[in-house]
Formats: C-alpha cells, sequence, structure tokens
C-alpha cells in the first residue's frame, strides 16, 4: 500500500509498506525498526515480544515520546503486560496493533506534530 500526505513539519514519513518491508522516506527496511520522534533506529535487537519484555523500556522511550506504537505483523499480537505497566507509570501511553494501522496510526499522530514512537517487528 502506498501512504502520501502532506510532510512540513516531519522528520520521517512513511511512503508505503507491504507484508515484507516498510519505506520512511526513502529507505526500505526489512527488518525489525524503531522510529523516534528524532531518529530512525533501522538495526534493533528487539526480534519479538519475548525480546521487548527483556529490553523494551530502556529502547522504547529513546527520544522522549508520548505516545508508542507496536506493529507485531499480520495480526495484533499484545505485549508484555509489565513493559505496558512501567511505560504508564511514566506517563507514556503503549498500542499493540497489527503493522498495517499502527503505520496508519503513526502517520496520522506524526502529521498532528505529537511525539510518536514507532516500533515495526519484522
Amino acid at each position: 500500500m502506498r501512504l502520501t500526505q502532506d510532510d512540513r513539519g516531519q522528520n520521517f514519513v512513511i511512503r508505503g509498506f507491504d507484508e515484507d518491508h516498510v519505506v520512511v522516506n526513502d529507505q526500505r527496511l526489512e527488518a525489525t525498526f524503531l522510529l523516534t520522534p528524532d531518529t530512525l533506529h533501522a538495526e534493533v535487537q528487539v526480534d519479538d515480544l519475548a525480546t521487548l519484555a527483556e529490553h523494551g523500556e530502556t529502547l522504547l522511550m529513546r527520544d522522549d515520546p508520548e505516545v508508542l506504537i507496536v506493529g507485531t505483523g499480520a495480526r495484533t499480537r499484545m505485549g508484555p503486560a509489565a513493559l505496558s505497566a512501567a511505560l504508564m507509570r511514566r506517563g507514556v501511553g503503549i498500542e499493540y496493533m497489527d503493522t498495517a494501522a499502527a503505520l496508519r496510526t503513526y502517520t496520522v499522530l506524526a502529521s498532528e506534530l505529537r511525539r510518536v514512537s514507532l516500533l515495526v517487528l519484522f
């Protein structure tokens, strides 16, 4: 699917995606990545939700987001409850959704210039 929008003020724009890749700006990403309000981390050492449970809070809090979106693949899978609770205690919301929905949601929130981070698991 191809996404287009007015990208004024945004550092990163989702340009398109398919089940095996996401295009951020002009970069095709085919492995797990983290997109924060300030940085694209194209090489993230998290392959699944179990690994996210171990290293998630430190990873996801990079660049102080106000909300985190996690794309979990073709279908929504819930992440570790302890991680969600830890982030909520810090005042940061976290949502798990299928990757297509995560990308669309990120696009809307980023277009509003919200401090949103996106983790896409491949």
